[in-house]
């Protein structure tokens, strides 16, 4: 049995990574390539062309990945010459994945997207995605909804994270500030820029100026920085080191214990928002796109065909502003350490967060959104 993976960024390379291992779980002998990277690749997956680097959000910003992902489809397609695949399962990487889903579709190969394009942005062009692909596999209620209207073949597993993440508690506040070297009294606010390249080089600047700000306001605050994936770090650590931060962030590999240990965290959005949001921790988040794409957006808002610029997981989720976010113009470093501070100084506001998250973790779903996903594709590729 024969199953190829297409990611295309890290949040998609780990997804892959967690789905490949209850593959093999629940059928060792099945044979899966695909494209992604450090993590699909540790999981056991035969890497046909690393695409953690590729990730991009927007309409011009994917330009700038072209050559990449022309390579990508290169290799994939170079595989399927060799041989057919029972099936595909397409992760994230809207464009790209939607393109090859098709390609691949129109070649009787059998598609399963798992993390669709995210239908509170697209709802308006629900029906043509879901077109895309022979099935859908849903990871969030009002997507699942929306999903299901839309072609009629999507079926609801729950988030994995679920699986993962628990709310955290003292007791791991403070395992996670020992791991760091922080004390128990130390106020700590976590940075995490992203893990996309485009990301990186906008927010990055942003997240560490308005951390020097911070820090002349609040001396003791100390700051940790994720770095994501270790093509980002040398970038990472390029943007620290040219900041005047005393004593100078604390970096890791580790974004959860990050996290776990802050009193508050400023981040990109995307899955890092969801896993903030599971962990119960106060957050502030951040987007930054192209012109071109910021007025794209501005317009589907004006004629209707998106319902707001809100882009924030747990916003979106909650069906209302939950978190602060700073979009676009707004997300400048003067603005986000003025918030920051004013929420650090507010222990009510941060509480009020907590309970706030707490009820949108409760609604993702029951555990075992992975064996489910797993089981789901495997019972189809039996029956042909």
């Amino acid at each position: 049995m024969e199953l190829l993976i297409s990611t295309g960024e890290v949040s998609g390379d780990i997804i892959g990574g967690h789905l490949a291992r209850a593959l093999y779980a629940r059928c060792p002998d099945v044979s899966i390539s695909g494209t992604g990277g450090f993590h699909m690749r540790t999981a056991g997956v035969e890497i046909l062309y690393g695409t953690a680097h590729l990730g991009s959000a927007g309409i011009t910003e994917p330009l700038a990945t072209i050559p990449g992902l022309l390579r990508a489809f290169k290799a994939i397609f170079s595989r399927v010459r060799e041989y057919t695949p029972s099936a595909v399962v397409l992760i994230g990487h809207d464009f790209f994945n939607l393109v090859l889903a098709r390609l691949l579709k129109s070649r009787g190969i059998l598609t399963f997207s798992y993390f669709p394009p995210q239908v509170w942005v697209w709802r308006c062009v629900a029906v043509p995605i879901a077109r895309s692909y022979d099935r859908i596999l849903t990871s969030f209620p009002e997507e699942h909804q929306v999903y299901h209207r839309a072609m009629g073949r999507a079926t609801y597993v729950g988030h994995y994270l679920r699986d993962m993440i628990q709310e955290v508690d003292d007791p791991g506040r403070r395992d996670a500030r020992k791991a760091l070297g922080i004390g128990d009294d130390a106020t700590v606010v976590a940075l995490l820029p992203g893990s996309r390249t485009q990301e990186v080089g906008s927010l990055g600047p942003v997240l560490l100026d308005a951390a020097q700000l911070m820090v002349a306001a609040n001396p003791s605050i100390r700051f940790v920085l994720p770095v994501s994936d270790r093509f980002l770090q040398a970038t990472i650590e390029r943007m620290a080191g040219e900041r005047d931060l005393d004593p100078p962030p604390i970096l890791t590999t580790n974004s959860m214990q990050a996290m776990a240990a802050s009193d508050l965290t400023i981040l990109c959005s995307g899955t890092a928002t969801l896993e903030a949001t599971l962990l119960g921790i106060p957050m502030i988040v951040l987007t930054a796109v192209s012109q071109v794409t910021w007025r794209v957006v501005n317009l589907l808002v004006q004629t209707g065909r998106m319902h707001s610029t809100t882009s924030g997981l747990p916003n979106l989720l909650a069906g209302r502003h939950i978190v602060p976010e700073l979009i676009q113009y707004a997300a400048r470093p003067d603005k986000l350490s003025t918030l920051a501070l004013s929420i650090l100084e507010n222990p009510e506001r941060r509480m009020q967060m907590r309970r706030d998250l707490r009820n949108v973790a409760a609604g993702l779903g029951e555990p075992g959104a992975l064996d489910r996903a797993a089981a789901f594709i495997l019972d189809h590729l039996r029956q042909g």
